[in-house]
């Protein structure tokens, strides 16, 4: 089933930067489902993304919940 429209943005978050790129690998083929693909290795560059006012911010966020920082 196709969705009625791609999101803008998803975020991923998770400091393995093997774990990101497949993640990301996964949701490219998937590409009617985003626009934009961003990536941040842990909580605090997470946090200054999600404050910078100049981005799109994300619909969909991935969260790796084990990670430092």
């Amino acid at each position: 089933m196709k969705p009625k429209k791609k999101l803008n943005c998803i975020l991923l978050i998770d400091d393995d930067s093997d774990d990101n790129e497949y993640h990301e690998i996964i949701l490219r083929k998937l590409a009617v489902i985003t626009e934009k693909i961003d990536i941040a290795i842990n909580g605090v560059e997470a946090t200054k993304y999600l404050k910078t006012k100049d981005r799109v911010p994300p619909e969909l966020i991935f969260l790796d919940i084990n990670m430092p920082k």
